[in-house]
């Protein structure tokens, strides 16, 4: 197996193999606190000092002149060249690779880990927890007790429920997994939709499958966005399409701000149909100030941490500790990319 051929050497005799771990110092404290770091640096004895300020050619440069075998990487971490040369691992200690690591690295035979399914469970409670902010109007409530003190709303207040919505969520994949579940005991009538997914996905979880995302957004009274981002679905959040939802419905967008193809458009639908907007990520982040989401009373926006909580932080670097044990081992990880995933992957 060509993966195996990569990582097979540092099993045969390299106790300390050419490595770098190119995190921040804010890396170390999310993912690696206390302990943990102490682990991780021990088990990379022959690791390189990262010169930071590389990127580009001169990175590239760096890692042929010093034959990096390893490279641990984060968010911060430099994208890597095209070109394998010494590496033979990548251990990331994010989710998505694909702004990291250039899909001809994989197809070399570069084993490239990340972690898994860990933030699936953190971003479904976020989305649950936006679409109920929404269908409650808690940014609306939190302005309204934080001014005039003698302010107190009056009824009808607007407030909905999520109990018995038709509810259709746009994509398949580790985030709808976990979201399911934790929508049934509302009684929601779930629909979802992915496209290229097999119907058996579907009858798996016990979800109506839509005929079409047209269908999926005509009949969603809160519509969760958890949908991967590829050329295919770049820009299939149109204005066209979000004028399908119903007068007044939720829309959630946890996945990537790219789906959504013009936010003017969508801050405009909004205010036209009384969309409520609940938003982790947008096309440019962090957020221009004068974004027309920012003005829209009926919109709830937080600066894309839907992911992992701090908390959960440390799960991720525990993980990459894993992948990490055992491409030292020559093994294959547990949490390796495959091509297929890397191609579906945000």
């Amino acid at each position: 197996m060509e993966i195996q051929s990569r990582i097979e050497p540092l099993a045969s005799g390299l106790s300390a193999p050419s490595a770098v771990i190119a995190l921040t110092e804010p890396d170390f404290e999310r993912f690696f606190p206390g302990e943990a770091r102490t682990r991780l640096e021990a088990m990379l004895p022959g690791r390189r000092a990262w010169p930071a300020g590389l990127s580009g050619e001169a990175w590239a440069a760096w890692l042929r002149a010093e034959c990096i075998q390893i490279v641990v990487s984060g968010w911060s971490t430099p994208r890597l060249p095209e070109a394998a040369g010494a590496l033979r691992a990548v251990c990331h200690v994010g989710g998505s690779v694909r702004n990291l690591a250039p899909r001809p690295l994989l197809e070399s035979g570069v084993v490239v880990t990340n972690w898994g399914d860990i933030a699936g469970r953190s971003v479904a409670e976020s989305a649950l927890h936006l679409a109920l902010c929404a269908l409650r109007r808690t940014p609306h409530f939190v302005k309204l007790m934080a001014g005039d003190a003698q302010a107190w709303p009056v009824m009808p207040h607007g407030t909905r429920s999520l109990f018995g919505r038709r509810v259709g969520v746009h994509g398949l994949g580790a985030v709808a997994r976990a979201l399911i579940p934790l929508l049934r005991p509302f009684g929601c009538e779930i629909s979802a939709y992915s496209e290229g997914v097999p119907t058996e996905a579907y009858a798996a979880l016990d979800v109506r499958q839509a005929v079409s995302l047209d269908a999926l957004f005509t009949g969603s009274d809160v519509l969760f966005e958890v949908e991967g981002l590829t050329p295919t679905t770049s820009g299939c959040v149109d204005e066209r399409r979000l004028r399908l939802l119903p007068e007044g419905a939720v829309f959630v967008n946890v996945a990537r701000g790219g789906l959504v193809a013009d936010e003017v458009a969508l801050a405009r639908v909004a205010a036209e149909r009384g969309l409520r907007l609940a938003l982790d990520v947008y096309r440019e982040e962090p957020l221009p100030a004068d974004s027309p989401l920012r003005g829209l009373g009926e919109a709830f926006l937080q600066p894309h941490l839907a992911g992992p909580t701090d908390d959960e932080a440390v799960r991720a670097g525990a993980r990459l500790l894993e992948n990490l044990a055992c491409v030292l081992a020559g093994k294959t990880p547990p949490h390796a990319v495959s091509l297929a995933a890397y191609d579906r992957a945000t």
